[in-house]
């Protein structure tokens, strides 16, 4: 018998008191809860980098002492691996200490696009970027209801994608989401958990099943992002 796929999600806001995903550990605790009752073997935590608010040392130091604080309340529960969802900004390539914003042991980068519209820099940002990072698009679902040849166009520069699986839910989301499904830049899925929400999470498992073959594929394309990945 074959082993099963890794279960695996690539978005979650846990850390107590990094961002406003987790207001402590109560919560973070109840919201891995619902992790590992959902049979989740693996759980990213991207805490929110916005380059206008944050510098990457005090950052990186803001999310440490979170993680510390977390480990110690820590028993039965998936692995957990610690990087962030970076917010896109021109000249985000020239930001110093840009690599400590990875996924930790890995060269992954999670990048969150603007809902405004993209200019020809953030092509070209993407495109640098993704010279020198595994650079992974946060929640593309979000912008492929106005910006699906666009998307396109930045996976077609080395970019690869997350999508929130909260999308197949939605008949316009999915709908516009079915043509990347099939390519292999598709690498990851994620909650996007925000807060202790049972519902929110109740989809992460369900698309589990709509996906049936598609989600295995792409849980092993997750694993081998993560093969040197550093875990709480």
């Amino acid at each position: 018998m074959s082993e099963r796929a890794p279960f695996i999600d690539f978005h979650a806001h846990i850390l107590p008191g990094a961002d406003h995903g987790s207001s402590g550990i109560e919560e973070s605790l109840n919201q891995l809860a619902l992790i590992r009752n959902a049979g989740v073997d693996t759980v990213v935590a991207t805490p929110h980098f916005y380059p206008n608010r944050h510098d990457p040392k005090l950052f990186l130091q803001t999310v440490n002492s979170s993680a510390e604080k977390l480990a110690v309340h820590l028993s039965d529960t998936p692995r957990i691996c610690i990087g962030a969802e970076v917010l896109y900004c021109d000249r985000l390539d020239e930001m110093e200490h840009l690599e400590t914003l990875c996924i930790r042991g890995t060269n992954v980068l999670l990048l969150e696009l603007p809902m405004s519209a993209w200019h020809r820099e953030l092509f070209d940002t993407v495109e640098v970027l993704s010279k020198r990072y595994t650079v992974v698009l946060a929640h593309i679902d979000r912008y492929v209801r106005f910006q699906q040849e666009e998307i396109g166009m930045l996976l077609a520069l080395g970019a690869y994608a997350q999508i929130n699986t909260s999308a197949f839910f939605y008949f316009t989301e999915r709908r516009k989401i079915a043509p990347f499904l099939s390519s292999d830049h598709i690498v990851a899925l994620g909650s996007d958990l925000h807060n202790a929400t049972p519902k929110q999470y109740e989809r992460f498992v369900a698309a589990k099943h709509r996906l049936g073959a598609l989600h295995d594929e792409i849980m092993e394309r997750s694993q081998t992002l993560l093969a040197q990945a550093i875990y709480l």
